[in-house]
């Protein structure tokens, strides 16, 4: 049962990380700007969608598999947040 509500916590993060990231498209995002960078700002989008498409595969797995392939939500929503942490950190100017 923890396992499930820390589950139904992760998949919120994403879902919020997502909502940032789609909602700061045309603002300022930490220190740049996506509305003067087109690359930061389909990297945004991308990685927002993921997220969601994430979040949902999460659910479905939630509901209908087993406890161990949870792993896979918390796996591939690491590897897409860290991605993209990544990319940001590597922006020049």
């Amino acid at each position: 049962m923890i396992i499930q509500i820390l589950m139904v916590v992760f998949i919120m993060f994403l879902l919020a990380l997502a909502y940032n990231l789609w909602t700061h498209l045309n603002k300022k995002f930490l220190i740049y700007s996506p509305a003067n960078n087109v690359r930061l700002q389909n990297a945004m989008k991308f990685t927002a969608i993921l997220l969601v498409i994430i979040s949902i595969i999460g659910l479905i797995i939630l509901i209908f598999a087993n406890k161990q392939a949870n792993f896979i939500t918390l796996v591939l929503g690491s590897i897409t947040a860290a991605g993209f942490s990544i990319y940001l950190g590597n922006i020049r100017g």
